[in-house]
């Protein structure tokens, strides 16, 4: 035998008993027990929809027993993301084994940015992309509240261009991505005629916004309104501010 295949046939024991003591490391890992259960959830100072306790109890729930202390080959990560992810106030949820075998869940809250009070007194809340929200035991949003002659919430609203929520929710989307009036903004008022009104933080009056034709106007012409054209506390002379008229806003006195 040849030096040159001595050393090869060294090099392949070797390499089959890496690979051994790999595979071996594994299966070790994989019959261990999990050590602990650590969840962190994201913009939990802002909002508590969802609390560690309740993330745990969504698993035992699905998996009939604790969840922390299984063996590391049973935790199947992937699957306790998609149960965690049909929580409701569960936006998105990362599930990971570290080295120390503590199993990681991180969790990404759902993020209200409306609460509907509807005519048949159902309670809820709207995401930014229109999806429902129940309302939580946990934590109320400081969202603005919209009351009036609002439908029933159907599943597939969204694909009715005419439907009331869809014409909410772009006016709601307007005021969430302006600072200014997102500050304004308590509460969005729907009349008899489907039209809407924007009743302030401050003062006792209302913004008449109508349809949510033209809306990038009419939300326009209030700033500069607000702005320029209404000095310090004269709002409080005024019981509407109409802005439905095409390039101007029309007031009306108390």
């Amino acid at each position: 035998m040849t030096n040159t295949t001595l050393i090869r046939i060294l090099w392949i024991a070797g390499i089959f008993l890496f690979l051994g003591l790999v595979l071996s490391a594994v299966e070790r890992k994989r019959s261990s027990d999990s050590m602990g259960l650590k969840v962190r959830i994201e913009d939990s100072l802002a909002a508590n929809f969802i609390t560690k306790s309740d993330v745990q109890l969504i698993l035992e729930r699905y998996i009939g027993h604790q969840f922390d202390g299984m063996p590391i080959g049973n935790i199947d990560t992937r699957k306790a993301e998609a149960v965690l992810e049909k929580d409701p106030f569960i936006k998105d949820a990362d599930v990971f084994v570290d080295a120390r075998n503590d199993i990681n869940i991180t969790i990404r809250q759902s993020k209200p940015v409306v609460r509907i009070m509807d005519t048949k007194g159902n309670n809820y809340y709207l995401d930014a992309e229109g999806e429902y929200l129940p309302m939580s035991p946990n934590f109320t949003a400081r969202v603005p509240v919209v009351t009036g002659r609002l439908p029933e919430f159907h599943q597939n609203y969204q694909e009715n261009e005419k439907h009331l929520l869809n014409g909410l929710m772009k006016l709601v989307s307007h005021i969430k991505d302006d600072p200014f009036l997102e500050a304004l903004t308590e509460q969005i008022y729907v009349d008899g005629d489907k039209e809407f009104s924007i009743i302030p933080k401050v003062g006792s009056y209302r913004i008449i916004v109508g349809k949510t034709n033209r809306l990038e106007e009419k939300l326009r012409n209030l700033k500069v309104f607000y702005k320029e054209g209404l000095p310090y506390g004269d709002w409080k002379k005024y019981k509407n501010i109409n802005l439905k008229f095409k390039g101007q806003v029309v007031c009306t006195k108390r």
